[in-house]
């Protein structure tokens, strides 16, 4: 048997918080952002493949993408 990764959704534009909903859906998994590459979804966060770890601009990205699913996730304050 052989193990593929398969992408589960591509993204054409880096938009943080359509992905950040999508990644807050689907806890684990892989996704394409156009312009920055493949990443994983681990337990709900978005992580870099090794190689592209290096990259200044990919852990700007990922750092963004989950403090947006964070945001996503707490509950709103309900005012009285």
């Amino acid at each position: 048997m052989v193990n593929r990764s398969i992408t589960l959704r591509s993204f054409k534009k880096y938009q943080p918080r359509q992905i950040a909903k999508f990644v807050k859906a689907f806890f684990n998994g892989r996704i394409f952002i156009a312009g920055l590459g493949r990443f994983r979804i681990v337990e709900g966060k978005v992580v870099a493949y090794k190689h592209l770890k290096a990259e200044h601009n990919i852990l700007i990205a990922v750092s963004e993408i989950n403090k947006m699913v964070l945001e996503l996730s707490r509950p709103k304050p309900v005012h009285a």
